[in-house]
């Protein structure tokens, strides 16, 4: 397919227009806004319209989604106080672990089980073994992006709103973890050991690193925020924070999420009237959140979709199903609200850039023609999990009567 040439200015002003009144044709419908920015993304994808190339899109979406991701991260610590999470803290650390485990064992076993139906390239047992692992461990993660999204839209506030986000911010922790375990089981499995002991420090090292650097920075500037400023002055030091943060935690190959969250957390925490600093973050949150996720599901290729619809399908439902069975049995375990355990599970089916991520490590280990159907899985069922989840958390948080939209 052809594509025209636009400079990058006509490129992202046209997003920003379109994406603009998808959010509001969505909120017209009572859907959330962020559904229209994905379906605004997909009529701009290269196999669907064909406006833009695949190139530019890239371009674009580089340092759209690290400013974007590190602004959520940073909302999602700061929704962490320490006086409204001491109750529900029980609920939350037991909850991220069942429901990250429980993810990542239903989606290993079904891959597993489906054998060779799923993975025809899969040359034997311990072939497909590996690819089970490499899915389950990516499925832990729980995309904050759309969560946080729909939080803010509808101005939710409750014990399903608190568990919710905090999960969510634990729950990258976990998955970075729970992957490099079992990247390096995975590795043992095919024979190939490229340093598969580095590869769980890696990923602990990386979380202990990324926390120490969130919560020096947490520290650092908080001396120097006052919500009694200027808006424009406070919104100004917060993004500078927020990058520089993110980008010391990348250049040393640490986390750049679990750094900002932890510096989030830090700020709430020690500066007084804090809510007051990450209001007047939602100053640019809303265009973020547009570029970011319009750009994203542009990315999607029709060709992909219908190569690995079945296991991109499968991906999607045993993933939802891991997650509320181990919500719902963290919940009853740590004696959680009833609507935590009756909704949380549905509203972590978010998934996007850390799984994007996290299957990259994993190409090294697997022949070209299994990773591109991986790979291309994995983006089936983000595209799908982006359309339909965002409708899941929204009516979850209305049956838990936790919306303020309107109030």
């Amino acid at each position: 397919m052809s594509h025209l040439s636009f400079s990058s200015l006509f490129a992202l002003g046209l997003i920003l227009v379109v994406g603009y009144f998808a959010g509001r044709l969505a909120a017209f419908f009572r859907i959330p806004q962020i559904s229209g920015y994905i379906v605004a993304g997909l009529l701009f994808s290269p196999s669907i319209s064909g406006i833009f190339p695949a190139e530019q899109i890239d371009t674009l979406f580089t340092f759209t989604s690290e400013a974007a991701l590190a602004v959520i991260a940073y909302a999602i610590g700061g929704s962490l106080q320490i006086s409204m999470v001491r109750v529900l803290g029980r609920s939350i650390w037991w909850t991220n672990l069942t429901q990250g485990f429980g993810a990542f064992l239903c989606t290993t076993l079904a891959i597993y089980g489906g054998g060779r139906f799923l993975l025809p390239m899969a040359e034997n047992s311990e072939a497909l073994g590996a690819a089970a692992l490499v899915m389950g461990g990516i499925a832990v993660a729980t995309a904050p992006a759309a969560t946080i999204a729909v939080v803010h839209e509808l101005r939710a506030k409750g014990p399903l709103t608190t568990t919710l986000l905090g999960v969510v911010a634990l729950d990258d922790a976990l998955s970075i973890i729970v992957f490099s375990i079992a990247l390096a089981i995975a590795g043992r499995l095919q024979g190939i050991d490229p340093a598969a002991v580095a590869q769980l420090s890696d990923g602990v090292i990386g979380v202990g690193g990324a926390l120490l650097t969130g919560v020096l920075g947490g520290f650092l500037f908080s001396l120097f925020l006052d919500p009694a400023k200027r808006a424009d002055s406070n919104l100004m030091l917060s993004l500078g924070a927020i990058f520089l943060i993110g980008g010391i935690s990348t250049s040393f190959g640490f986390s750049p999420l679990l750094a900002n969250m932890a510096m989030g957390f830090v700020v709430v925490n020690r500066v007084e009237r804090a809510d007051t600093l990450f209001h007047q973050l939602d100053l640019i949150e809303k265009t973020l959140f547009c570029l970011f996720f319009v750009l994203a599901a542009a990315h999607f290729d029709i060709s992909v979709f219908r190569s690995s619809a079945l296991l991109g399908t499968t991906l999607l439902v045993v993933r939802l199903i891991g997650k509320m069975a181990g919500a719902y049995l963290g919940g009853k375990f740590s004696g959680a609200p009833e609507v935590v355990t009756r909704y949380l599970g549905i509203t972590l089916l978010p998934q996007a850039g850390l799984s994007l991520g996290l299957i990259f490590l994993a190409k090294p280990m697997f022949p070209p023609a299994t990773f591109d159907l991986l790979l291309s899985a994995m983006l089936a069922s983000i595209i799908l999990n982006e359309i339909i989840s965002p409708p899941l958390v929204r009516w979850a948080l209305t049956r838990a009567d936790e919306t303020n939209a309107d109030r």
